[in-house]
């Protein structure tokens, strides 16, 4: 300033042309607190004399360093709850948060800052913001929220330190390789664990072994869909949480289908959290071998399929999904109940190279039930089966074990599914499909991933044997049509289930592989399944859409299993985009009844006098005409088998509201020969009534009261 001569004023302005006076002096300026403002943004400065401005006027960038105090509270913008007593804001330089404090600050709104440092024991919360770091992040804490830390600088950045991060994104601008990279420091004291998710948008995550995908009873962590743009180098291990349950106050030991996320093998000695018993005969842990899959070579079309692992020192191939008894730490497989619940811990190279993986399929085409293939999640995220790109020798349908349920699920790309099936495979789990030529595979791409929970409990209990699968629909989005029907019994409360659907144009009655699942069976519990036109057991069937409303007759034969004899239970209910102008009955030929669905329910208890019955119940369509509008056409009350060759008349007789009250039989000529009352079962519909005055042959008239008042009548012919 010695080149001018009088007073010199400084000015302020935070966009570099509109200027403020803050401070003047003959010689020299000190600014103010005040005058240097909240630190939140970017200040110029600049010195004039009279209306002279200073050629080398001064532009200050202020970038403080700030620590946490949280002496007035929790609240990020009140300056007393920082040291120096400003507010931070996208100027600082760095921000601190200690250990040992009452309270902690959650982060107001985004911002960008150069470093961060949290202190063991130290919590900041990031709230629904997000945090951009041009440098260093530094976190022996607890970084918590909804929102992220975002690494964004232009040079290379480090995270050091042991501690935990809900969601961490790598989003580096383009760049010489080294300059695009964050770095995991290496050795010991560096272990940061993702509870969240781990997003890699731009840039490489070089992590050393130091990363780790959490997973609790609160969650898993997962790693969110990205491009090639994005990469991860190095180890990471990834956890997977699994419920013990509990029955009463025992906890259940279990199975579980298990996959690993990796590009490269997992050896069963590296598998942390879960005992495994490789001694026989209490094996725990099996890999399905496709080609051994044969009937004629084991107990069944898929149980022969499995092969226990006998040496921790073997291994678990990328993409291999694999059975594993959970028993704890107690007792031996097969017999231990698991104590506590787990977490699963593997380390490895994720499958993150590229946009998609994928999974080869084995078919031996020797074999009469070829195919079977059980993979895992290659991900280390929730993918949906609808995203997964199938070659067209794949069928659309997935099987998948719920042990809470203590059955199989299946779920097509249709929506259709039994067990109560979502769309989604959770992160550490695997899943059978089924190949029907050589050469074919999955592909499951980046979109495949999401946030989205499964609503069953894969992780959760199940039982000591398998034999695999059972399934639910998504109306709202594919809009089907169909029948739910569910059965339980002895052994098990938690009912078993298929579906029938009447909405695909191109679906037959014989078994579809785009729709169709098989029906795998069922370990404990009533089991349920429907015959397709050439006798195969489903879980699910598509049928083609009924053209003839109210009248185009269709037959379903159902088939019945319980591990015991005794009372057992059959639910009907539609679901979806079902026209109710179709009715639906359930017809038991063993009692001869026929049970209608009335007002969106059709409920038959009976008992099982064998432990399978096949050919005793057929589910129904159309096959009582009843008039949905209220009227009471004559075609309502219909002879099953007329003329008749003995005293017994069958009928069916369905009235949308009236209950069938007596009955009466005349000759033509009005001469009562028989009468009697009905005595309804809930739903029935079909009547034996016995008529021992209709000796003589000839045509007589059958006259039925409803409890309502109304009168229906039908001639009757004796041979």
């Amino acid at each position: 300033m010695s080149n001018y001569a009088g007073t010199i004023q400084w000015q302020v302005s935070t966009n570099n042309s509109t200027w403020s006076n803050v401070s003047s002096s003959a010689t020299s300026a000190t600014l103010t607190s005040a005058q240097m403002g909240t630190l939140t943004e970017t200040r110029y400065y600049r010195a004039r004399v009279g209306n002279a401005v200073n050629s080398d006027a001064i532009t200050v960038t202020l970038t403080p360093s700030v620590s946490w105090t949280g002496n007035s509270g929790s609240d990020w913008n009140t300056a007393s709850n920082w040291d120096p007593a400003i507010i931070p804001g996208n100027g600082c330089a760095a921000i601190n948060i200690p250990s040992g404090l009452t309270n902690y600050p959650a982060l107001p709104a985004d911002a960008t800052v150069q470093t961060l440092t949290v202190v063991s024991g130290g919590t900041f919360s990031l709230g629904s913001s997000s945090l951009t770091l041009t440098g260093n992040l530094t976190n022996n804490g607890s970084i918590t929220g909804a929102g992220e830390v975002l690494m964004a600088g232009s040079s290379a950045q480090t995270v050091s330190g042991t501690g935990t991060i809900s969601n961490l994104e790598i989003n580096k601008p383009t760049g010489a390789t080294a300059a695009r990279t964050v770095t995991i420091t290496s050795g010991s004291g560096n272990m940061q664990s993702v509870t969240g998710t781990l997003t890699l948008t731009s840039g490489t995550l070089a992590t050393n072994g130091n990363l780790t995908l959490k997973s609790s009873s609160s969650g898993t962590a997962r790693v969110a869909s990205h491009t090639t743009a994005g990469t991860i180098s190095g180890g990471v291990t990834v956890e997977r949480w699994v419920d013990a349950g509990t029955s009463g106050s025992r906890r259940l030991r279990q199975w579980r289908m298990l996959g690993f996320p990796y590009s490269t093998p997992v050896t069963l000695s590296g598998i942390g959290g879960m005992a495994i018993d490789v001694t026989p005969p209490s094996l725990s842990m099996m890999y399905f071998n496709e080609p051994g899959a044969d009937a004629s070579t084991g107990t069944g079309s898929r149980n022969s399929g499995y092969v226990s692992f006998t040496d921790l020192n073997q291994q678990i191939a990328a993409g291999q999904g694999v059975m594993a008894w959970l028993y704890g730490t107690i007792g031996r497989a097969g017999t231990g109940n698991l104590d506590a619940d787990l977490t699963i811990a593997t380390s490895g190279t994720l499958q993150e190279s590229g946009n998609s993986v994928s999974i080869p399929l084995s078919y031996t085409p020797a074999n009469a039930n070829a195919g079977w293939n059980l993979v895992a999640n290659p991900f280390a995220s929730s993918i949906s089966w609808s995203g997964i790109t199938r070659t067209s020798g794949v069928e659309t349908t997935v099987y998948r074990w719920n042990p809470a349920n203590e059955g199989w699920t299946t779920r097509n790309t249709a929506g259709g599914n039994s067990g109560g099936a979502d769309d989604i495979i959770e992160s550490g789990a695997a899943f059978f499909v089924r190949a029907s030529a050589t050469g074919q595979s999955l592909t499951v791409p980046q979109s495949a991933k999401t946030a989205t929970s499964t609503g069953l409990t894969h992780h959760g209990r199940a039982p000591f044997r398998l034999d695999l699968p059972s399934e639910r629909m998504d109306a709202n989005r594919n809009r089907l049509a169909g029948l739910r029907v569910k059965v339980s019994g002895q052994g098990n409360p938690l009912p078993d289930d298929i579906y029938i659907d009447v909405s695909r144009e191109d679906a037959t009655a014989g078994y579809d592989r785009q729709y169709d699942a098989e029906s795998l069976g069922r370990t404990s519990g009533a089991g349920l399944s429907v015959k397709d036109r050439d006798g195969k057991p489903c879980a699910v069937q598509f049928d083609a859409p009924i053209k003839e409303v109210g009248s185009e007759r269709r037959y379903y034969p159902l088939r019945v299993t319980t591990p015991s004899v005794g009372q057992t239970k059959i639910e009907v209910s539609p679901e979806g985009d079902w026209n109710p102008l179709n009715s639906v009955s359930l017809i038991d030929t063993r009692e001869g009844k026929t049970y209608l669905l009335m007002n969106g329910t059709l409920r038959h208890t009976f008992d099982m006098t064998s432990l399978k019955e096949e050919g005793r119940f057929i589910l129904a369509i159309n096959h009582v005409a009843i008039d949905k509008s209220g009227g009471v056409p004559g075609k309502q009350l219909r002879l099953l088998g007329n003329p008749v060759t003995t005293e017994r008349i069958d009928l069916l007789l369905a009235h949308p509201t009236a209950k069938p009250k007596r009955w009466e039989l005349s000759t033509m000529q009005g001469a009562k020969v028989a009468e009697g009352r009905f005595e309804p079962t809930e739903g029935n519909v079909q009547y034996g009534l016995q008529a021992p005055g209709m000796r003589a042959s000839g045509v007589y008239v059958l006259r039925v009261e409803l409890d309502n008042g109304e009168v229906q009548t039908v001639q009757v012919m004796r041979k």
